[in-house]
C-alpha cells in the first residue's frame, strides 16, 4: 500500500509530524504511522533489512539548493525559491544573487555558498541546511571546556577543541549538511528524494559538509530484545485500536476541513503552551472549547446576522459530530497520543548518540538540548518528521529568527 505523498509539488518544502498525519489523513495516516513505528523499531533493533531509514534534522538556516542545472550544466546556488513556478531565482553568479536576493544577510550567505560550494564535485541538484559562513563561528567556554560554536537557527552546536571535527570546522568557510537530492530534466519539475550520497563530492578545506543519515557508531542506540518486544506490543495495540474506529468516521473526519484544520491548530497551541496530550476525553472537551472560542472571536468581527448565524451553526455541528461519535473520536485521539508516546521512546534512544554537543542559549548561559529531530524515510522515499514537540517545536514556535527566509 502506498501511503500519502509528503513532498508538496515534487519539491521538498514541508514534512508532517508522524502523529499529525493521523489527524490530517485519517485511516491512511494512522496505518502509515504504524508502518513507520514498526520500521523504526526494527532499525533500532539492528535489523539489516529495516524498511525505514533515519536522517537527522540539523537546525540549519537557510535551506540551500545547489548543483548543476541539467539544462545547461552550469553550477548554481539558491534557496527553495529556485523552484518558483513563475520567477525561479536561480543564481549562476554574484550578479544573479544581487538581483534575486538584495536582502543583506541572505545575499552575503548565498555569495559565500556560491564561491565555496562550487569547489565540490556536486553531480546533480541537492538541498542542505546551511550551518555557518564566515563570522558565524564563535569560541565559547562551556562547563569550563573550550568549544567552537555556531547558531544557524535555534540550536547552538558546539564542537570541542582538540577533536578532528574541530579542526575541519575551524578551517572551513562554509558548513552545510545535505539531506535531499532532486531528479528531473528541468528544475521546475524535479522530484525530491530524501537522503544524499556525498561520497563522491570530493574534498575542499573551505567546506565542511556531511550527509544527514543517522549514524550510531557507538552502538548505544540499539534496543534490547525486551525493549523491542515491549514496543512491538504497544504498536500492535495502536493497530487494533485503528480497526475499532468505524471506517465511515475515519472518512468523515479526514475529509472535514473544519475538524482537520482546527484540530491541528489546537494541537499546535498546546505545543506552544507546553501542554500537549491529556486523556482523549479531556482533549475532546478542550478542543470543543477552543473551537467555540475561535468561532466566537470570528463572529464578533462579522456584520450580518446571516454570517453570525453561520458561525453558531458550525459550533453546533462540531458539537453534534463529537457527541454522536464520542467513542470513535476518543479512540482516534488515543491513537494520536500513543503514537507520540512511542515516538518519544524512540527519540530518547536515538538522542543517546551525539557527534556534537547541542545547546539552547538562555539568559543564564547554555542549556543542553537534543537535535531538532529526525526524518523517517520508507522504501518508497516518503517521509515524516520525528520531533519532540514539547521541547524543540515549542522553542521554534517562540524563537525570533535571525533573518527572513525566502
Amino acid at each position: 500500500m502506498r501511503f500519502n505523498q509528503l513532498l508538496t509539488e515534487s519539491q521538498n518544502v514541508h514534512l508532517y509530524h508522524i502523529e499529525e498525519d493521523i489527524i490530517r489523513n485519517g485511516l491512511v495516516g494512522a496505518k502509515s504511522a504504524v508502518n513507520y513505528l514498526n520500521g523504526l523499531v526494527n532499525m533500532m533493533a539492528g535489523s539489516t533489512d529495516a524498511k525505514v531509514r533515519v536522517t537527522v534534522k540539523w537546525d540549519g538556516a537557510p535551506a540551500i539548493v545547489c548543483g548543476k542545472n541539467p539544462l545547461n550544466n552550469k553550477f548554481f546556488v539558491g534557496t527553495k525559491s529556485v523552484f518558483n513556478s513563475k520567477t525561479p531565482k536561480i543564481n549562476y553568479n554574484f550578479k544573479d544573487i544581487d538581483r534575486n536576493h538584495p536582502e543583506k544577510a541572505l545575499n552575503k550567505k548565498l555569495k559565500y555558498c556560491h564561491r565555496y560550494l562550487s569547489e565540490l564535485n556536486i553531480p546533480g541538484v541537492i538541498q542542505g541546511d546551511l550551518m555557518f559562513t564566515p563570522g558565524d563561528l564563535k569560541p565559547e567556554r562551556i562547563d569550563n571546556e573550550p568549544f567552537i560554536t555556531f547558531t544557524p537557527n535555534t540550536i547552538t552546536y558546539a564542537v570541542q577543541k582538540g577533536s578532528k571535527l574541530y579542526d575541519k570546522i575551524t578551517k572551513a568557510k562554509v558548513g552545510i549538511v545535505f539531506h535531499t537530492q532532486y531528479e528531473g530534466e528541468r528544475i521546475s519539475d524535479m522530484n525530491a528524494q530524501f537522503g544524499v550520497d556525498v561520497k563522491g563530492f570530493g574534498e575542499s578545506s573551505n567546506v565542511w559538509y556531511d550527509d544527514a543519515y543517522f549514524k550510531d557508531l557507538s552502538g548505544t542506540a540499539t534496543f534490547t530484545s525486551d525493549q523491542v518486544r515491549g514496543l512491538k506490543t504497544q504498536i500492535a495495540q495502536i493497530d487494533n485500536l485503528i480497526e475499532e474506529v468505524p471506517m465511515p468516521l475515519w472518512l468523515k473526519l479526514s475529509t472535514n476541513k473544519e475538524f482537520t484544520t482546527y484540530m491541528l491548530q489546537f494541537i499546535n497551541k498546546q505545543v506552544r503552551g507546553g501542554k500537549l496530550g491529556g486523556t482523549p476525553k479531556q482533549m475532546m472537551q478542550q478542543f470543543l472549547n477552543y473551537y467555540r472560542d475561535v468561532q466566537a472571536q470570528a463572529k464578533d468581527k462579522l456584520k450580518t446576522d446571516k454570517a453570525k448565524d453561520k458561525r453558531d451553526e458550525l459550533v453546533q455541528l462540531m458539537g453534534k459530530t463529537f457527541s454522536d461519535n464520542m467513542q470513535g473520536i476518543q479512540n482516534i485521539l488515543a491513537i494520536h497520543n500513543m503514537t507520540i508516546a512511542i515516538k518519544s521512546k524512540l527519540l530518547k534512544q536515538i538522542n543517546s548518540v551525539k557527534s556534537t554537543k547541542q545547546f539552547i542559549k538562555t539568559d543564564n548561559g547554555f542549556e543542553v538540548t537534543n537535535p531538532e529531530g529526525y526524518v523517517a524515510i520508507d522504501n518508497d522515499g516518503q517521509a515524516v518528521k520525528l520531533v519532540d514537540r514539547l521541547t524543540f517545536s515549542k522553542q521554534n514556535f517562540n524563537a525570533q529568527k535571525n533573518w527572513a527566509q525566502e
